[in-house]
């Protein structure tokens, strides 16, 4: 399982200048995580709601310290978990190892205590750790009452829901990077609909994307409604 470790690869998509935020709590957290290798807290628990852009945050730290010579990992537990626990071998030679959705393994008793181990080994060399969760530390779904007093050392940062203009800029860098053929205004007549969450907004820009690939053809606004019911 341990070949399945690989080196973090560069993602140009996702970086801290394409991180949109407008809420200066998010500014900080950002902020510590480019700090990360000045202090001396060795690991950055983030937590937040879903589509949040934890998942941004992580990658855009790989991107960032990738180009300081910084040894990289990016592990996204809702993939990896599907593995043995085995996988976990060797993470802690990183130099800064990224952890996505590990309350995913909150509840799975050797997962918790793989984990407990890792993070031990992990600090005991001064390596650094940055995790996301959906959850906080204090959750009850934490069995292992060690890996929690762990998970509650160093910094323990909220990520907040942006605002409907962020989000629109988020819909529309989607258009732009996957190239869908959408009207502009498609981004602000999605925002005024019931589903507003951005995992639904999302969602509902890919399935419009797609339609526009498949028939060739520009999505308009009186198009939506229908594409969106199919």
């Amino acid at each position: 399982m341990n070949q399945l470790i690989l080196k973090y690869q560069k993602n140009v998509k996702q970086t801290f200048n394409n991180y949109y935020s407008e809420n200066s709590e998010n500014e900080l957290t950002l902020d510590s995580i480019k700090k990360i290798f000045e202090n001396k807290n060795n690991q950055i628990f983030i937590w937040g709601s879903r589509c949040s852009g934890k998942s941004h945050i992580l990658y855009s730290a790989c991107n960032y310290f990738n180009d300081f010579k910084k040894r990289c990992v990016y592990l996204p537990m809702k993939n990896f978990i599907k593995f043995n626990k085995d996988i976990l071998v060797g993470v802690d030679e990183y130099d800064l190892i990224c952890v996505d959705d590990i309350d995913l393994i909150f509840g799975i008793e050797e997962w918790e205590k793989s984990f407990f181990f890792l993070i031990n080994k992990i600090l005991d060399n001064s390596k650094k750790i940055i995790y996301t969760s959906s959850i906080n530390t204090s959750s009850k779904n934490i069995n292992l009452q060690d890996l929690q007093s762990r998970l509650k050392w160093g910094l323990n940062l909220k990520i907040s829901n942006e605002n409907d203009v962020v989000k629109e800029k988020i819909l529309k860098k989607i258009i732009y990077e996957e190239e869908y053929n959408i009207s502009d205004n498609v981004s602000s007549f999605l925002l005024n609909r019931k589903d507003r969450d951005l995992c639904s907004l999302i969602n509902k820009i890919h399935k419009l994307g797609h339609h526009s690939f498949s028939t060739k053809k520009r999505v308009n606004l009186k198009d939506v409604n229908n594409i969106l019911s199919l």
